[in-house]
């Protein structure tokens, strides 16, 4: 770190103007001086948001939530702003240079905004407390100052100069920090008067002096101009506020505010925004679940593995701060653990089901999820002139599958049976079969764990309900509908523009969704226990995904907790599905090169065994996109991801675009072209 220079105005004492700086390096500018004078906000501490205002958002959240107020929180922003800016103009004339934040709050009592001026003030100080930190090298060089030489804090702030003092204590400098602040002075540091007090109240000389600060003005010139030293310690910059953020939900504002309080560069501003793209819908979709456990009167919730892993992190958070009685459970269940043993009675829709769920996988794989071992697989098999190898094709192997279970249905009803009465073992142990309502959740999308959980358990439609990001129009059956399901961005297709942005990259909200352990297979004893087998991913790319897992958890329960410290428990019921589904929707829909490249790097999409997973692109070379347009048409429309297979297919300069943007221009171009 170097230290740069800055011209003075005649008159004006030297300027230091440090770059970010070691607690060493700014401890050597400090010697020699008696007193040092050091500016509050940006300076001592710093705000994790972007904007003073935005701490408004999180104390109009707090104060609706213990009947202060009755607005909105973005409502009590915009009153707060305007009641400040309103009672600085009217005291302008009168040589006051700083309003108190008691004026402010009495002001927007006899407005009806708020009802306890004095407890809406000491709101707002709670609220600057949870969203300060030490800036670490400051205070380590401030901590370390010598025995003869005395700190002041010096600050432009509407709050009183005591709960300042506590917030600096809160944030590591010492028990009892003198605070001298324009609040209690009613004069402020841009006008310079604040200086003068400070020469006044502690009876040094200026050249005695030296002022930390990071405004140029209010902090730099003002010292100079009464002969005082500044140091500068500027603080960076954030970024204003997107215009597509300032309409969504309060929480996804505070979540991109404090975003922008820190910003990152390089790989890890990459990484970063990556894996917290998707904490916004993680814990709106949290907030959905138990909102719909409370419209139903349920209590026992079931998140189901893998994708429950972070709603239930997250669910168990909030169910800490509300203390309401729920019983929050992670079931250790997947299609394959669950629905082929609850068809083990009925041969022909476990062949309908395994030819809809299993399209695309090798039929010895497809017999391995039925028990199956893979030499006898190939062997029963063989005998319909089927090989293991083959990819299942529902429409060529219905037959020749019904053709194989009716010919081994004894032997493959029996391992069904076998697995069927070890999976009512692990429900029964994980208190899931007691009588009762209960909610699963899973990601969705056609609410087949529901519908075998059902049959297997033999449950009422009144005894099990499900909640689902989405659930797809062809999720809709007698067994399946709008009264014992909900989905949080869409439900059975409806609304249709969230259905078409999920369909555009349904594997991406799997893969972010992803827990760190493998699929569950099926059931075994461990001795008295029954517990889950998982699938052993093949490596080395089962320790990438768990790694991409693990740093997805990491990045959303640290976005929670810091949001949670803001608004200390006064979460929403609900935020919208449009601003929860924000950070997430570019790359659904229109995802970079780089982020396609990125994400293919994760193979996380496992066939029946469990260890064979697969990444979510497979890109359509070019020439086949010319000379076969239409089925690269179907091939991109049939991938996890389909919007990513077009970025990794089409080649700069061409602008990344929705699928349903892709097909539109193509079919234009073929209507034009015919030949092409």
């Amino acid at each position: 770190m170097h230290i740069r220079r800055r011209g003075n105005r005649p008159g004006q004492a030297p300027l230091l103007r440090l770059a970010p700086t070691p607690p060493e390096l700014l401890l050597s500018k400090l010697a020699g001086y008696r007193l040092i004078s050091c500016d509050v906000f940006d300076t001592a501490v710093m705000r994790l948001v972007a904007r003073p205002h935005d701490v408004h958002l999180a104390t109009g959240a707090r104060a609706r939530a213990l009947d202060l107020t009755s607005c909105l929180p973005e409502a009590f922003r915009e009153y707060r702003v305007e009641a400040e800016r309103a009672l600085r103009e009217s005291l302008a004339g009168d040589g006051i240079d700083e309003i108190r934040l008691i004026e402010i709050y009495e002001r927007l009592a006899t407005c009806s905004v708020v009802t306890d001026p004095a407890a809406m003030a000491r709101l707002e100080l709670s609220v600057e407390s949870s969203v300060c930190v030490a800036n670490e090298p400051v205070r380590d060089a401030l901590n370390s100052l010598a025995d003869d030489q005395r700190l002041v804090f010096l600050s432009d702030t509407t709050l009183p100069g005591e709960g300042v003092a506590r917030l600096l204590s809160g944030c590591g400098y010492g028990s009892e920090p003198q605070v001298i602040c324009s609040a209690d002075e009613r004069c402020n540091k841009f006008s310079g008067r604040l200086f003068g007090r400070l020469i006044e109240r502690t009876g040094f000389q200026p050249s005695e002096i030296v002022h930390l600060g990071d405004d140029p003005v209010s902090d730099i010139s003002r010292a100079g101009e009464h002969g005082i030293k500044a140091v500068f310690l500027p603080r960076p910059r954030s970024a204003p506020e997107a215009e597509g953020v300032c309409g969504k939900h309060f929480v996804v504002r505070l979540a991109h505010s404090q975003r922008r309080s820190r910003p990152l560069r390089g790989a890890a501003a990459q990484a970063n925004a990556l894996h917290s793209c998707c904490t916004m819908l993680m814990i709106g979709f949290s907030l959905f679940v138990l909102a719909e456990a409370r419209r139903r009167g349920i209590k026992r919730i079931y998140f189901l593995a893998r994708d429950g892993h972070i709603p239930m992190a997250l669910s168990r958070r909030l169910v800490a701060r509300s203390h309401e009685p729920f019983e929050l459970n992670y079931l250790q269940v997947s299609r394959q653990s669950i629905v082929a043993p609850a068809f083990s009675d009925d041969p022909d829709q476990l062949v309908h089901g395994i030819c809809r769920r299993l399209t695309g996988q090798p039929l010895g794989h497809v017999l391995g999820a039925l028990g199956v071992d893979a030499d006898t697989a190939r062997a029963m098999l063989g005998h319909a002139g089927l090989g293991p190898d083959e990819k299942l094709d529902a429409t060529r192997h219905l037959q020749p599958l019904r053709q194989v279970l009716g010919q081994h249905w004894r032997d493959i009803a029996e391992r069904l049976r076998e697995r069927r009465a070890l999976t009512m073992g692990y429900l029964e142990q994980s208190g899931f079969l007691e009588p009762g309502p209960r909610l699963v959740v899973d990601v969705g999308w056609r609410g087949s764990i529901q519908k075998g959980l059902a049959r297997l358990a033999g449950l009422s439609r009144s005894d099990l309900a499900g909640c689902y990001l989405g659930l797809l129009p062809q999720a809709l059956s007698p067994d399946l509908d709008t009264g014992n399901a909900a989905g949080y961005l869409f439900a059975f297709g409806f609304p249709r523009p969230m259905l078409e942005v999920a369909l555009d990259g349904f594997a991406i909200f799997e893969l972010f969704l992803s827990a760190p352990h493998g699929p569950t297979l099926y059931y075994a004893m461990d001795g008295t226990r029954v517990v889950p087998v998982h699938g052993q991913e093949q490596q080395p790319g089962g320790s990438v995904r768990v790694r991409f897992a693990e740093a997805t958890e990491r990045a959303c329960i640290a976005e929670f907790d810091a949001l949670d410290a803001m608004l200390d428990g006064a979460w929403p019921a609900e935020i919208d599905p449009e601003s929860a589904l924000l950070d997430l929707r570019r790359l659904l829909t229109r995802p970079t090169a780089q982020e396609v490249a990125t994400i293919n790097q994760v193979p996380f999409i496992h066939g029946p065994d469990g260890a064979s997973n697969q990444v979510a692109v497979a890109p359509v070379p070019v020439w086949e996109l010319l000379r076969a347009p239409s089925e690269s048409l179907r091939r991109i429309e049939r991938s996890p991801w389909r919007s990513g297979a077009i970025r990794a297919s089409l080649p700069w300069p061409i602008p990344a675009m929705s699928f349903t943007d892709f097909r539109h221009r193509l079919r234009r171009l073929q209507r034009v072209m015919p030949f092409v």
